[in-house]
């Protein structure tokens, strides 16, 4: 894969991009890169046009002076998707990056399939317990991108009640819903991915043995659920 640049209405997008004909897009975590989805790489189906990005705020993206919205980086997304003249595409996300991909799905525009791993959205998030100082300097001792203030707002605009999925809306999802998740994950619990289930008409779950980022500790598995759906 190689890496690169994609201007947005807030700021270059930084990604990973492999060659092919089907657009795969597929988005990290709070505090992560597209580097998160490495291990799948190998193990995709080589039709994949497979794109990680670094969400805005992370990694080698712009950390730009903006309120870090759910639709914020779902508009970014979308312009790096429109500069790149993808058409029908496949887009994705584990936990924060599901959220996201959910708000794109929503509100921009709807993917041909949609892939939820492990997502956030509906859960209680680490701001609302009060603990954005502690999880962002654990993040910042592991991954330091001189992203510290823009992790805060981020962390804090998760917090906001008014960023959450409402559950009635997405029942008037149309397009294929593939929902993976780990029945260990202590972050975001299994009962979040059944919601999923129940409230999107056309998804289908796959429960795997492990925890929060099966795209790390269960590669050959989450890749070959995804490239079932070629």
């Amino acid at each position: 894969m190689i890496r690169m640049y994609s201007n947005t209405r807030f700021g270059r997008i930084s990604y990973l991009i492999r060659d092919g004909k089907i657009p795969l897009i597929l988005m990290h975590g709070f505090g992560g890169t597209g580097n998160t989805f490495l291990r799948i790489e190998p193990y995709l189906n080589s039709d994949f046009k497979v794109i990680f990005p670094d969400l805005l705020g992370h990694g080698h993206s712009d950390k730009p002076d903006i309120e870090y919205t759910i639709h914020q980086q779902a508009l970014a997304i979308s312009d790096m998707v429109n500069s790149l003249n993808l058409d029908d595409i496949i887009i994705g996300g584990n936990s924060y990056g599901g959220w996201i991909a959910l708000d794109y799905a929503m509100n921009v525009m709807e993917p041909k399939t949609l892939i939820l791993i492990d997502s956030a959205g509906t859960n209680r998030t680490f701001a609302e317990e009060g603990r954005i100082n502690e999880v962002v300097d654990e993040i910042m001792k592991v991954r330091n991108y001189k992203n510290r203030e823009a992790l805060i707002r981020i962390a804090k605009n998760n917090g906001n009640p008014s960023q959450k999925i409402n559950l009635n809306e997405l029942e008037r999802l149309k397009c294929r819903t593939v929902i993976i998740w780990g029945n260990k994950d202590d972050t975001i619990p299994l009962s979040k991915g059944y919601e999923y289930k129940n409230h999107i008409k056309n998804s289908e779950i796959y429960v795997l043995d492990s925890g929060h980022t099966p795209q790390i500790t269960n590669p050959m598995e989450v890749s070959s659920i995804i490239n079932k759906i070629i």
